[in-house]
């Protein structure tokens, strides 16, 4: 066969150990375009050239490649092809990780039903000023708006300089609130908050308000226990705890309190509380 031959489609199906209905799909996506269509039969003819092309997609395609992202790649030049993929591929290898996680929280839940979680204890939080960014995000969002929102609430800080200490304490904690369940395939408003004098000037981005004094249930959780999806454990059994003991205050979603700098911690070193307000009953 000499490079200029044409191939047909069935010829090319051989070539690239793909399927004639798989070629004639991706035909229909515009992502393997035949060099020339028969105007009377309708039959697709191929460039030897194009051998490579159907292989690679179809290399994707046996790793779940969407096809709108098969079609970036193959329109990317060279030097941002691969790029391009590597980063495809970490995103998918953390999801992965990800599920395995949710594997193994769901089988927890399966082998130890109605068994308690964590120790849970109870506190009394006073009335305080809080200064916060909201956004509703999906889950792909979450981790880039909770830190960006922290840099921004702590650049406030330092402008501010006597409303809060610039460091994250029990007594001058930061929040992540979340007004909803964040999925892939579900957005929730989220409310990233620090703790800050009373009379703190709103800014552009950066609103203000005061949240009630209440009472709390709460777990304390470890750097390791923070990371997704561990910390649904927590979540559930404070949860359950406080169904069993009072109800939800309206209006007071259930938050992450941190109480140090979780970047600076060890593992195994205390960073945070999953805390529900409740009220007892």
């Amino acid at each position: 066969m000499h490079s200029g031959e044409l191939l047909s489609i069935g010829q090319l199906a051989a070539l690239s150990r793909l399927s004639v209905k798989a070629l004639r799909h991706y035909d229909d996506q515009g992502l393997l375009t035949p060099v020339r269509v028969d105007p009377v039969s309708s039959y697709r003819y191929y460039s030897t050239d194009q051998i490579r092309c159907a292989t690679l997609i179809g290399a994707m395609r046996r790793i779940d490649v969407p096809l709108p992202v098969i079609r970036e790649l193959l329109d990317a030049t060279p030097a941002q092809a691969a790029p391009a993929f590597d980063a495809w591929w970490i995103a998918q290898e953390r999801r992965h990780e990800q599920r395995r996680g949710l594997v193994r929280y769901i089988g927890h839940q399966l082998h130890h039903q109605g068994e308690p979680a964590m120790d849970i204890a109870t506190r009394v939080v006073p009335e305080r000023t809080l200064a916060f960014i909201a956004r509703e995000v999906y889950q792909p969002e979450l981790e880039e708006f909770v830190m960006t929102a922290f840099a921004r609430l702590f650049d406030y800080a330092a402008a501010h300089p006597d409303l809060r200490p610039l460091d994250t304490t029990p007594e001058d904690p930061t929040y992540a609130i979340y007004h909803g369940s964040v999925t892939p395939d579900q957005s929730a408003l989220v409310e990233v908050c620090v703790v800050v004098a009373a009379g703190a000037p709103p800014v552009p981005g950066v609103a203000i308000r005061l949240e009630q004094a209440h009472e709390e249930a709460f777990a304390t959780l470890t750097r390791a226990q923070i990371e997704f999806p561990a910390i649904l454990e927590a979540y559930d059994g404070v949860a359950g705890w406080v169904l069993a003991h009072g109800e939800m205050i309206d209006g007071l979603p259930a938050r992450e309190v941190y109480f140090t700098d979780v970047l600076a911690a060890g593992m195994d070193d205390p960073v945070c509380d999953v805390a529900f307000p409740y009220r007892a009953g």
